[in-house]
């Protein structure tokens, strides 16, 4: 089961479901409310109502047996730590890529970008594609056009409103609390990581030793590194 970080959408995971799909899995993902096909609301935009949103996919989905694996890019990777908080034994593995920290957000500033890029998405397309391929040069071909039709699906100005005021969550708590095995990827800090300084500190310290790994690229892990992303993924899951 993947879950998509804030303003993206299940078709994020283009290269990943089908890297996963060769490895045995059957791949399901989703679209977080207010994003990509999924309805528009002005309102039930918490942590725990985008996990209930997911649960009920799941069960739908897998007649609630257990989720092998479940990964959550950005708020995505809140989403799905909030999920297996309240719901012991939802899913049998857990990985969370790059997080954000709560103070490493500046929310007023990340909500008024969502609001342009949003419009910008809808009313001037091409330019905002151009802008993404040169701000991010390692992204296959293709990625920023994904991008752009990301922005365009999902409801900016809900999701703007309800990030503005901050978004209350703990995730050094969240992390200690996961009852399943846990991989956090994270990016570098100098290349874009959404989890930074003392977050960054403690959220290492809330999981065992040898459960987080850097890669050298940014925010976006999958994205700008799935190679790196996979490889890491392997390794762990053969370690047990």
């Amino acid at each position: 089961m993947l879950v998509h970080g804030v303003t993206s959408s299940s078709r994020t995971w283009w290269r990943v479901g089908p890297a996963l799909a060769e490895r045995g899995y059957r791949v399901v993902a989703v679209d977080l409310r207010g994003h990509g096909s999924s309805p528009r609301t002005a309102a039930g935009m918490s942590l725990a109502d985008l996990a209930g949103d997911v649960a009920d996919t799941v069960e739908v989905v897998t007649q609630a047996a257990p989720v092998d694996l479940l990964v959550g890019h950005s708020l995505g990777a809140l989403v799905a730590l909030e999920l297996v908080g309240r719901r012991p034994g939802f899913a049998r593995r857990l990985v969370v890529e790059d997080p954000p920290g709560a103070s490493s957000i500046d929310w007023s500033a990340l909500a008024a970008g969502i609001e342009a890029d949003t419009h910008r998405a809808v009313t001037d397309p091409s330019p905002l594609r151009r802008e993404l391929e040169a701000a991010n040069p390692a992204w296959p071909p293709g990625e920023a056009e994904r991008r752009v039709a990301d922005l365009a699906d999902c409801d900016g100005q809900a999701i703007a409103a309800a990030l503005r005021p901050g978004v209350p969550f703990d995730l050094p708590a969240l992390l200690a609390a996961a009852a399943l095995p846990v991989l956090q990827l994270l990016a570098e800090e100098a290349l874009g990581s959404n989890l930074l300084g003392l977050d960054r500190k403690a959220a290492v310290e809330a999981l065992p030793d040898g459960t987080t790994r850097v890669l050298p690229t940014g925010h976006s892990i999958h994205r700008e590194a799935l190679d790196a992303w996979l490889t890491t993924l392997d390794a762990w899951l053969a370690g047990g």
